[in-house]
């Protein structure tokens, strides 16, 4: 357990100032009821909504009993295929119960983290709060992992023509209410700046500067063969140095292809087909051949890290500011 540094949290409620602590799965939290009691998973159907949150049972495996740093490995076409996970969940907790959570999987092969998901109660929003958590779990990424590289993460790509129309209206109209494709345009927005401000910079074309788009496949390889292009995702590609590493010694390009890798074969396609091989073979070649694809894409350019956002992206977050709208993201 790590009490969050120099912050206390403002109960929602008006119950008074309460010392903020972290917890941490395998570490603080050993079994499923421990795990469940925390109000972690009620917090987690709270803060994403249903077409972006994985099966509760699923994480509960995931961080108490599946990735926990052991080598896996499995056979297919005769060919020996191995992956090593581990992976935690960070609960930020007032009072013993889930304001705040972080969901990370380190790959021991790359030495990379992924973020998976990053969240904060909406009433505990307040002071620097949610920085100040994400602060605090690097911080024990690396002690927990001290050979990782950095962390990465996919962002939703943001339409800034898209955004700045709903912004426009808004401003025209006067009114409050955002209907639902205008609330994800600024959610995605909200979300690369967040990161941004973190220190975050996305893998971009060095000519254009414009953001890399990496496809992710289809994250059920139960749902039927003709229907996984139809699930398929387009990303950006966000990434963090670990603060006290030595300057990297692989170039950015290097860089991306280590990322897209680790995310998507290592973490993704090598975990899902683990779970059953032989069924899952199509799959596999699917899930491998779209990654292929993503990396041949990328090696026609030239790959730098760049800020995520543009001069015209903070006069548009002024704007959005201006209108003193609560949106949650």
């Amino acid at each position: 357990m790590r009490l969050l540094t120099d912050m206390r949290g403002d109960a929602a409620g008006g119950e008074g100032t309460q010392t903020l602590d972290i917890v941490v799965t395998r570490d603080d939290l050993r079994d499923e009821a421990a795990f469940r009691a925390t109000g972690v998973l009620d917090l987690y159907q709270q803060l994403f909504p249903a077409n972006e949150r994985d099966s509760a049972d699923d994480i509960v495996r995931w961080v108490l009993s599946e990735d926990v740093g052991r080598r896996e490995q499995f056979t297919l076409d005769g060919r020996e295929i191995s992956y090593c996970l581990d992976s935690r969940c960070f609960i930020l907790r007032a009072a013993q119960r889930a304001i705040g959570l972080g969901f990370f999987t380190y790959d021991h092969a790359s030495r990379l983290v992924f973020c998976n998901y990053v969240g904060v109660a909406t009433a505990w929003r307040g002071g620097g709060l949610a920085r100040a958590f994400y602060r605090e779990m690097a911080g024990m990424l690396d002690a927990l992992f001290p050979g990782n590289i950095g962390v990465a993460l996919e962002v939703e790509p943001f339409d800034r023509d898209q955004a700045e129309a709903v912004i426009t209206d808004l401003e025209h109209t006067g009114r409050r209410q955002l209907a639902a494709e205008e609330q994800a345009a600024i959610r995605r927005l909200l979300r690369v700046r967040w990161y941004d401000a973190l220190g975050h910079s996305v893998f971009c074309d060095a000519r254009t500067k414009r953001p890399l788009c990496c496809r992710s496949p289809c994250l059920d390889p139960s749902l039927p063969q003709a229907d996984w292009a139809g699930a398929e995702e387009d990303y950006w590609l966000m990434w963090q140095a670990r603060t006290s590493a030595p300057p990297a010694s692989v170039s950015s390009g290097e860089l991306w292809q280590t990322t897209v890798e680790a995310i998507y074969v290592e973490i993704l396609a090598k975990s899902l087909v683990a779970e059953a091989p032989q069924s899952r073979r199509d799959y596999w070649h699917y899930a491998t051949s779209l990654v292929a694809q993503t990396l041949r894409q990328g090696a026609a350019a030239e790959i730098a890290l760049a800020p995520c956002l543009a001069a015209a992206d903070s006069l548009l977050l002024q704007r959005w500011r201006r209108l003193a709208i609560d949106l949650a993201i």
